[in-house]
């Protein structure tokens, strides 16, 4: 009997402290707070660019204003805007009746002129000398023809509008029926392969430019699409007014990338081998001393950093942190030192 008792005793005492661990367990769960979710990034050895950033347009490097030079009408014209061109090719033609008749004139009567002169060549008795044959062209009047025609054939041929280089057509305000004056627009060639961007500097930027220097563009219409291009030539002078300069970038040209497309650069006019860099959205200000905070076992470790030089939306790091930690980029502006965190990047 004493021994069932016992057992029973035993038996209730084993549940009531099982279930006390149970519910301390619970309760120590309960307690401890989740994990803050935040991204990260992990330190690492690389090249940090410090850069001039500016915001510019993408243009072409060889433009050509068309215009008529001539009153007519128009006799030919571009099927429509984009519409490729060699160099040389008739792009726009004007057709005036007047210089057409004024040529053919010309022509006649430089062949009359012509014909005059060599009869007087073939019938001059003594010796042809180059003042004999300047007199002879002088007296049948094949000078004047000559430069008769030339002057028409001038004029007839300011009727075609060609193009100076190969490009494609833009901007195109003239059409076939229309009547131009000279001096009329018609539309303008450009050269969509020889690409550049023009920024504006104030005058302590435009100070650290020189021709050669790297620029990173990047193109918001093409998805943020970064090219590789060179400063190509630094303003000489500061306009008085704003202070500043213009620095023109060259840039290579890609599919879909088009004169008048926004661009920003940054102009590199430092390069730093071998820092220790961190995206600068990880460093914080406390106590006016930057920090970041690193993620070690899970949790958030306050650490103080010395910086060094920024660009590029990295920094680099000379002390407090070392290649290969991870630091925390978002989440962390009110987290606390050893608060448990996870990475969701």
């Amino acid at each position: 009997m004493f021994r069932r008792i016992s057992l029973f005793l035993f038996t209730v005492s084993f549940i009531l402290f099982s279930g006390c661990g149970d519910k301390e367990e619970l309760e120590r769960e309960t307690l401890e707070p989740s994990p803050l979710p935040v991204t990260a990034s992990v330190a690492a050895i690389d090249v940090l660019y410090e850069v001039i950033s500016s915001t510019g347009r993408v243009s072409s490097r060889r433009t050509q204003t068309l215009t008529a030079q001539i009153q007519g009408q128009i006799v030919q014209a571009p099927e429509y805007e984009g519409e490729e061109f060699s160099e040389g090719e008739v792009i726009f033609r004007v057709a005036s009746g007047q210089h057409a008749s004024n040529l053919s004139a010309a022509n006649s009567e430089y062949r009359n002129a012509q014909a005059l002169y060599q009869f007087e060549i073939d019938n001059y008795r003594g010796e042809i000398t180059d003042g004999v044959r300047s007199m002879l062209r002088q007296t049948t009047g094949l000078e004047a023809a000559s430069a008769s025609l030339s002057s028409a054939r001038t004029q007839y041929g300011n009727s075609a509008v060609s193009a100076g280089f190969n490009g494609v057509i833009s901007d195109v305000t003239a059409q076939d029926g229309m009547t131009v004056y000279p001096g009329s627009p018609l539309g303008t060639l450009v050269d969509p392969w020889s690409l550049q961007v023009e920024v504006n500097l104030d005058e302590r930027q435009l100070a650290r430019c020189t021709p050669g220097l790297k620029a990173f563009v990047i193109i918001p219409s093409l998805n943020d699409t970064v090219l590789v291009g060179e400063v190509r030539s630094v303003s000489p002078v500061i306009d008085p007014s704003f202070r500043s300069g213009t620095v023109v970038v060259d840039v290579p040209p890609i599919p879909n990338l088009r004169p008048g497309a926004t661009a920003r650069t940054e102009i590199v006019f430092a390069e730093h081998e071998g820092s220790l860099v961190i995206p600068e959205q990880a460093v914080l200000i406390r106590d006016d001393r930057p920090m970041v905070f690193a993620v070690t076992d899970g949790h958030a470790d306050w650490r103080y950093v010395t910086l060094g030089p920024a660009g590029r939306g990295f920094v680099s790091v000379t002390d407090g942190i070392t290649e290969g930690e991870t630091v925390i980029t978002s989440g962390h502006y009110s987290l606390a030192h050893g608060a448990p965190v996870a990475v969701v990047n």
